[in-house]
């Protein structure tokens, strides 16, 4: 993929075509071309910031390829106009194999201890320089600080109707309060590269190996977190949820274990609390649009159980909104004449990509 005219010629094509896979961040296309099909990732205009994120995929991939053997490779990136070329993985994605809620292959839990002992042994030297006002290496209580501070963020973001659907379902106008107070006692420890978006939708598997997808969202920090992100948005039954500890704790070099038992916990919570933020207006969207009864009463039992989730790491003597009372409150938000349409994360069970 070395000249410009091919890869130009597959992105017009991709931009051509209606059968992307949509992420929240990113579209991706297969294409065809003479060796084969690709990938083409063009990034998806309009999508409002819900994570954190430090370095352009394209230059990460770079930068890991020798060092993570279940990445996709890249064969072209370019700013102007923005888009990637990836090799096509083949495979089924694993939300497709094994939705939540059926237990995965024993080989993909190996592949995900083994990408975990990758990640964790990336040379700090060969990635991107971080942003000058990022955490510095070991400070897990600065790492914990900007996570919390982009979930203040998106909470005080948004129109009139958003504040008052927040406000009437009971999200504090500081869900971090709690956990703030918490992330002074992080141990110390040293950063590493992490994926942070270890989903179902985010792993292809063909039987002999697993890939996994989707880097742009991938930080330098706190190791702990990349495996509390990942048991937060995998769902696992509990025996693998086991597993999965374990097999990062044999992963992770001895510095990087010192309280991480209590680090877990934290970011545990924090990903509980920030899924409740996030999931209001996800939510809300998706029951105002229901088809059928019950599928809005479903939707609705669905975000009263993110709140009663969240619940202990904001205000744990706050009542949780009954199913009907979220239900009103979505169509209220839906029907707001003063609402800012804006495109919104995907509602799947995973993170946003």
């Amino acid at each position: 993929m070395d000249r410009r005219m091919d890869a130009m010629a597959l992105y017009e094509e991709a931009c051509r075509r209606d059968d992307a896979h949509a992420g929240y961040y990113n579209r991706n296309v297969r294409v065809g071309s003479g060796g084969g099909p690709v990938m083409v990732r063009i990034p998806t205009a309009g999508a409002e910031s819900m994570d954190l994120s430090l370095w352009p995929e394209s230059e990460l991939l770079e930068s890991i390829r020798p060092y993570v053997g279940a990445a996709p490779q890249l064969l072209h990136a370019q700013t102007d106009p923005p888009f990637q070329i990836h090799e096509f993985i083949a495979g089924q994605a694993l939300d497709t194999m094994c939705p939540a809620g059926t237990p995965l292959p024993g080989q993909v839990l190996d592949d995900i201890g083994q990408l975990f002992g990758q990640l964790l042994r990336v040379p700090t030297t060969k990635l991107p320089a971080a942003p000058a006002d990022w955490p510095g290496d070991g400070d897990t209580a600065g790492f914990a600080a900007a996570l919390l501070a982009l979930v203040r963020a998106i909470r005080a973001d948004g129109d009139r109707p958003t504040q008052r659907l927040y406000a009437e379902l009971g999200v504090p106008g500081d869900p971090c309060a709690l956990l703030e107070r918490q992330a002074g006692a992080l141990r110390c420890r040293p950063f590493r590269l992490l994926h942070a978006d270890l989903h179902r939708g985010n792993m292809i598997a063909d039987g002999r190996r697993t890939v996994f997808l989707d880097w742009e969202l991938a930080l330098w920090g706190d190791p702990v977190y990349d495996l509390a992100d990942h048991l937060h948005k995998m769902a696992y039954l509990p025996r693998e949820d086991a597993r999965v500890r374990s097999l990062w704790w044999r992963a992770a070099p001895a510095d990087c274990r010192p309280g991480w038992v209590d680090a877990l916990a934290f970011y545990l919570g924090y990903e509980r609390m920030k899924s409740a933020v996030v999931d209001t207006v996800r939510w809300a969207r998706r029951i105002a649009g229901a088809a059928t009864p019950a599928a809005r009463r479903s939707l609705a039992a669905e975000l009263a159980a993110k709140y009663t989730a969240a619940r202990p790491y904001w205000e744990p003597d706050a009542p949780v909104p009954a199913p009907d009372v979220i239900e009103r409150a979505a169509d209220r938000w839906a029907q707001a004449p003063d609402r800012v349409t804006t495109a919104g994360p995907p509602a799947g069970p995973g993170g946003t990509s």
